[in-house]
Protein backbone atom coordinates (compact mmCIF):
# COMPACT_ATOMS: atom_id res chain seq x y z
CA UNK A 1 0.00 0.00 0.00
CA UNK A 2 1.15 3.67 -0.94
CA UNK A 3 2.49 5.32 2.40
CA UNK A 4 0.16 8.17 4.04
CA UNK A 5 2.89 10.72 3.00
CA UNK A 6 2.52 9.92 -0.62
CA UNK A 7 -1.36 9.84 -0.73
CA UNK A 8 -1.97 13.13 1.39
CA UNK A 9 0.57 14.60 -1.66
CA UNK A 10 -1.20 12.91 -4.32
CA UNK A 11 -4.46 14.33 -3.03
CA UNK A 12 -2.77 17.63 -2.33
CA UNK A 13 -1.55 17.38 -5.99
CA UNK A 14 -5.03 16.26 -7.64
CA UNK A 15 -6.85 19.04 -5.78
CA UNK A 16 -4.72 21.80 -6.48
CA UNK A 17 -4.42 20.80 -10.38
CA UNK A 18 -8.45 20.29 -11.01
CA UNK A 19 -8.52 23.67 -8.73
CA UNK A 20 -6.90 25.37 -11.51
CA UNK A 21 -8.84 23.33 -14.48
CA UNK A 22 -5.79 21.63 -15.59
CA UNK A 23 -5.33 18.30 -17.24
CA UNK A 24 -2.66 15.81 -16.14
CA UNK A 25 -1.57 16.45 -19.45
CA UNK A 26 -1.35 20.33 -19.08
CA UNK A 27 0.54 19.78 -15.73
CA UNK A 28 2.80 17.30 -16.58
CA UNK A 29 4.25 19.71 -19.85
CA UNK A 30 4.30 22.30 -17.40
CA UNK A 31 6.52 20.79 -14.65
CA UNK A 32 8.55 18.83 -17.43
CA UNK A 33 7.73 15.59 -16.40
CA UNK A 34 5.64 12.54 -17.85
CA UNK A 35 1.80 12.57 -17.62
CA UNK A 36 2.52 8.82 -16.47
CA UNK A 37 4.45 10.63 -13.79
CA UNK A 38 1.85 12.75 -12.38
CA UNK A 39 -0.39 10.03 -12.14
CA UNK A 40 1.64 7.84 -10.28
CA UNK A 41 2.41 10.71 -7.36
CA UNK A 42 -1.47 11.51 -7.59
CA UNK A 43 -2.33 7.70 -6.89
CA UNK A 44 1.10 7.42 -4.67
CA UNK A 45 1.26 4.18 -6.48
CA UNK A 46 4.02 3.74 -9.47
CA UNK A 47 2.15 1.61 -12.63
CA UNK A 48 5.52 -0.58 -13.29
CA UNK A 49 6.67 -1.49 -9.54
CA UNK A 50 3.57 -1.06 -7.86
CA UNK A 51 5.48 1.28 -4.65
CA UNK A 52 5.33 4.89 -4.07
CA UNK A 53 7.17 6.66 -7.06
CA UNK A 54 10.54 8.51 -5.91
CA UNK A 55 9.61 12.46 -5.91
CA UNK A 56 12.73 14.32 -5.69
CA UNK A 57 13.08 18.55 -4.89
CA UNK A 58 13.60 19.31 -8.42
CA UNK A 59 9.75 17.29 -9.86
CA UNK A 60 8.33 19.05 -6.32
CA UNK A 61 9.65 22.57 -7.19
CA UNK A 62 8.20 22.19 -10.86
CA UNK A 63 5.08 21.02 -9.66
CA UNK A 64 4.73 23.42 -7.66
CA UNK A 65 5.76 26.19 -9.94
CA UNK A 66 3.13 24.66 -11.94
CA UNK A 67 0.47 25.29 -9.90
CA UNK A 68 1.34 28.72 -7.88
CA UNK A 69 2.01 27.28 -4.79
CA UNK A 70 4.73 26.58 -2.31
CA UNK A 71 6.74 23.21 -2.34
CA UNK A 72 5.73 23.65 1.74
CA UNK A 73 2.15 23.71 0.03
CA UNK A 74 2.14 20.61 -1.62
CA UNK A 75 3.55 18.62 1.35
CA UNK A 76 2.10 20.33 4.07
CA UNK A 77 5.11 21.20 5.89
CA UNK A 78 3.68 24.75 6.92
CA UNK A 79 3.43 25.53 10.13
CA UNK A 80 0.78 27.31 11.24
CA UNK A 81 1.39 31.20 11.22
CA UNK A 82 1.59 33.62 14.37
CA UNK A 83 -1.48 34.00 16.81
CA UNK A 84 -3.37 31.45 14.45
CA UNK A 85 -6.27 29.66 16.10
CA UNK A 86 -4.75 25.55 15.14
CA UNK A 87 -7.19 22.80 15.61
CA UNK A 88 -5.33 20.18 16.90
CA UNK A 89 -6.95 16.49 16.47
CA UNK A 90 -5.37 13.52 18.08
CA UNK A 91 -6.29 10.07 16.66
CA UNK A 92 -4.39 8.42 19.90
CA UNK A 93 -7.02 7.20 22.83
CA UNK A 94 -5.41 8.58 25.40
CA UNK A 95 -2.20 9.89 27.72
CA UNK A 96 -0.62 13.93 27.53
CA UNK A 97 -0.79 16.18 24.66
CA UNK A 98 1.92 18.48 25.72
CA UNK A 99 5.05 16.99 24.44
CA UNK A 100 3.04 17.08 21.05
CA UNK A 101 1.67 20.72 21.49
CA UNK A 102 5.51 21.97 22.26
CA UNK A 103 7.18 19.97 19.40
CA UNK A 104 4.66 21.00 17.00
CA UNK A 105 3.47 24.85 17.98
CA UNK A 106 6.52 25.70 20.41
CA UNK A 107 8.63 26.96 18.19
CA UNK A 108 7.58 30.53 18.43
CA UNK A 109 6.33 30.42 21.46
CA UNK A 110 8.49 31.38 25.16
CA UNK A 111 5.87 30.47 27.61
CA UNK A 112 2.85 28.15 27.53
CA UNK A 113 -0.75 28.20 29.04
CA UNK A 114 -1.82 25.22 29.08
CA UNK A 115 -5.20 24.01 29.96
CA UNK A 116 -4.94 20.20 30.22
CA UNK A 117 -8.06 17.80 30.45
CA UNK A 118 -8.64 16.52 33.59
CA UNK A 119 -8.54 12.98 32.44
CA UNK A 120 -4.54 12.93 31.96
CA UNK A 121 -2.00 14.41 33.95
CA UNK A 122 0.09 16.30 32.00
CA UNK A 123 3.89 17.19 32.84
CA UNK A 124 5.92 20.56 31.81
CA UNK A 125 9.01 21.98 33.02
CA UNK A 126 8.14 25.11 34.99
CA UNK A 127 9.83 27.67 32.81
CA UNK A 128 8.54 26.07 29.78
CA UNK A 129 4.37 25.96 30.81
CA UNK A 130 2.11 26.94 33.07
CA UNK A 131 -0.51 23.82 33.56
CA UNK A 132 -3.72 24.13 34.83
CA UNK A 133 -6.49 21.92 34.60
CA UNK A 134 -10.72 22.27 35.04
CA UNK A 135 -12.19 19.57 36.91
CA UNK A 136 -15.43 18.65 35.40
CA UNK A 137 -18.33 19.44 37.56
CA UNK A 138 -16.58 22.47 38.88
CA UNK A 139 -16.43 26.50 37.24
CA UNK A 140 -16.73 26.56 34.21
CA UNK A 141 -17.99 23.23 33.69
CA UNK A 142 -20.14 23.35 36.61
CA UNK A 143 -23.74 22.08 35.34
CA UNK A 144 -24.82 19.40 32.97
CA UNK A 145 -25.58 22.83 30.09
CA UNK A 146 -22.39 24.36 29.09
CA UNK A 147 -22.08 28.23 28.89
CA UNK A 148 -18.81 28.85 26.05
CA UNK A 149 -18.58 32.75 27.58
CA UNK A 150 -18.00 30.78 31.01
CA UNK A 151 -14.87 29.35 29.81
CA UNK A 152 -13.37 32.66 28.90
CA UNK A 153 -14.15 34.38 31.97
CA UNK A 154 -11.74 31.06 33.62
CA UNK A 155 -9.74 31.81 31.02
CA UNK A 156 -9.25 35.78 32.03
CA UNK A 157 -9.05 34.46 35.33
CA UNK A 158 -5.90 32.08 34.83
CA UNK A 159 -4.29 34.84 32.51
CA UNK A 160 -4.65 37.54 35.30
CA UNK A 161 -3.25 34.96 38.17
CA UNK A 162 -0.21 34.48 35.84
CA UNK A 163 0.51 37.85 34.22
CA UNK A 164 3.37 38.93 36.38
CA UNK A 165 5.17 35.27 35.14
CA UNK A 166 3.77 36.11 31.59
CA UNK A 167 4.16 39.65 30.78
CA UNK A 168 6.90 40.45 28.16
CA UNK A 169 6.88 37.03 27.21
CA UNK A 170 5.36 35.25 23.47
CA UNK A 171 2.36 33.09 25.08
CA UNK A 172 0.88 30.16 23.72
CA UNK A 173 -2.36 28.85 24.63
CA UNK A 174 -3.07 25.16 24.41
CA UNK A 175 -6.56 24.46 25.13
CA UNK A 176 -6.66 20.33 25.57
CA UNK A 177 -9.95 19.70 27.86
CA UNK A 178 -12.55 20.60 24.44
CA UNK A 179 -13.96 16.88 24.11
CA UNK A 180 -13.45 16.09 27.33
CA UNK A 181 -15.54 18.60 27.64
CA UNK A 182 -18.39 17.84 25.15
CA UNK A 183 -18.67 14.47 26.49
CA UNK A 184 -19.75 15.48 29.80
CA UNK A 185 -22.10 18.37 28.91
CA UNK A 186 -25.62 17.97 27.15
CA UNK A 187 -25.16 20.77 24.56
CA UNK A 188 -21.68 19.75 23.08
CA UNK A 189 -22.62 21.03 19.78
CA UNK A 190 -22.46 24.86 21.43
CA UNK A 191 -18.98 24.26 22.48
CA UNK A 192 -18.02 23.37 18.86
CA UNK A 193 -19.90 25.82 17.68
CA UNK A 194 -18.28 28.99 19.87
CA UNK A 195 -14.68 28.37 18.22
CA UNK A 196 -16.00 31.17 15.45
CA UNK A 197 -15.57 33.35 18.32
CA UNK A 198 -13.06 32.03 20.95
CA UNK A 199 -9.87 33.30 19.54
CA UNK A 200 -11.44 36.81 19.63
CA UNK A 201 -11.63 36.51 22.74
CA UNK A 202 -8.59 35.11 23.66
CA UNK A 203 -7.04 37.98 22.12
CA UNK A 204 -9.28 40.39 24.25
CA UNK A 205 -8.00 38.51 27.12
CA UNK A 206 -3.92 38.44 26.06
CA UNK A 207 -4.21 42.77 25.20
CA UNK A 208 -6.12 43.59 28.60
CA UNK A 209 -3.72 41.27 30.63
CA UNK A 210 -0.57 40.90 28.81
CA UNK A 211 -0.59 43.75 26.60
CA UNK A 212 0.04 41.33 23.46
CA UNK A 213 -1.40 39.25 21.42
CA UNK A 214 -1.41 35.53 21.92
CA UNK A 215 1.63 33.56 20.03
CA UNK A 216 -0.88 30.80 19.17
CA UNK A 217 -4.02 29.40 20.23
CA UNK A 218 -4.30 25.64 19.78
CA UNK A 219 -8.02 23.60 20.72
CA UNK A 220 -7.59 20.32 21.27
CA UNK A 221 -10.05 17.56 20.03
CA UNK A 222 -9.69 13.96 20.46
CA UNK A 223 -10.68 11.56 17.93
CA UNK A 224 -12.49 8.90 20.29
CA UNK A 225 -14.59 11.54 22.71
CA UNK A 226 -15.72 12.53 19.11
CA UNK A 227 -16.91 8.76 18.17
CA UNK A 228 -18.20 8.28 21.58
CA UNK A 229 -20.87 10.89 21.06
CA UNK A 230 -21.77 9.79 17.58
CA UNK A 231 -25.14 9.10 18.71
CA UNK A 232 -26.01 12.78 19.97
CA UNK A 233 -24.21 14.45 17.62
CA UNK A 234 -23.66 14.45 13.76
CA UNK A 235 -20.19 13.81 13.13
CA UNK A 236 -19.32 14.72 9.86
CA UNK A 237 -21.06 18.30 10.48
CA UNK A 238 -18.99 18.21 13.91
CA UNK A 239 -15.98 17.94 11.88
CA UNK A 240 -16.48 20.44 8.74
CA UNK A 241 -17.60 22.92 11.71
CA UNK A 242 -13.90 22.43 13.72
CA UNK A 243 -12.13 22.64 10.09
CA UNK A 244 -14.34 26.10 8.98
CA UNK A 245 -13.78 27.46 12.91
CA UNK A 246 -10.12 27.33 12.37
CA UNK A 247 -7.52 28.80 10.52
CA UNK A 248 -5.13 25.94 10.63
CA UNK A 249 -5.45 22.20 11.27
CA UNK A 250 -2.80 20.04 12.57
CA UNK A 251 -3.43 15.58 13.62
CA UNK A 252 -1.68 13.62 15.20
CA UNK A 253 -1.88 10.25 14.50
CA UNK A 254 -1.67 7.00 17.49
CA UNK A 255 1.92 6.72 16.58
CA UNK A 256 2.87 10.65 16.71
CA UNK A 257 3.36 11.06 13.16
CA UNK A 258 1.87 14.86 12.42
CA UNK A 259 -0.43 16.04 9.45
CA UNK A 260 -1.12 18.91 8.31
CA UNK A 261 -3.67 21.41 6.68
CA UNK A 262 -5.55 20.11 4.05
CA UNK A 263 -3.82 16.74 4.37
CA UNK A 264 -5.17 16.77 7.89
CA UNK A 265 -8.36 17.90 6.76
CA UNK A 266 -9.08 14.96 4.91
CA UNK A 267 -7.37 12.31 7.23
CA UNK A 268 -10.54 13.98 10.10
CA UNK A 269 -13.37 14.49 7.67
CA UNK A 270 -12.67 10.96 6.30
CA UNK A 271 -13.20 9.29 9.98
CA UNK A 272 -16.43 10.98 9.60
CA UNK A 273 -17.74 9.89 6.21
CA UNK A 274 -21.22 8.48 5.32
CA UNK A 275 -21.83 5.48 3.67
CA UNK A 276 -22.87 5.24 0.12
CA UNK A 277 -21.31 8.98 -0.72
CA UNK A 278 -19.91 9.05 -3.89
CA UNK A 279 -16.02 9.39 -4.69
CA UNK A 280 -16.78 12.36 -6.60
CA UNK A 281 -19.22 13.97 -4.35
CA UNK A 282 -17.08 13.48 -1.33
CA UNK A 283 -13.77 14.54 -2.80
CA UNK A 284 -15.66 18.21 -3.73
CA UNK A 285 -16.50 18.69 0.05
CA UNK A 286 -13.38 18.18 1.50
CA UNK A 287 -11.82 20.42 -1.38
CA UNK A 288 -13.95 22.77 -0.57
CA UNK A 289 -13.67 22.00 3.33
CA UNK A 290 -9.93 22.50 2.89
CA UNK A 291 -10.30 25.81 0.92
CA UNK A 292 -11.35 27.72 4.22
CA UNK A 293 -7.69 27.64 5.79
CA UNK A 294 -5.48 30.40 6.19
Amino acid sequence: MPSRLATDLGAELRDRRQALGLSVRALAAAAGISPAYVTAIEGGRSASTGRAPAISLRVLDGLATALDCTVDDLTGARAPHEDAHVLLYAFADGGPLFPAVDRVFGGDVDHWLYIADPRHVEIAAADRATIRMWDLGAHPYAGAHLDPHDILIALDREVARAAEHLRGRRVGLAIMDCSAVMRYVQNAADEVGFERHWHAGVHRIWRERLGAEPAIDVCGYRHADITALGLTIDQLDTALTLVGNHDAVVAIEADGTTVRGRAAVRRILAEARPAGVSDDAWNTLTRAAAATLA
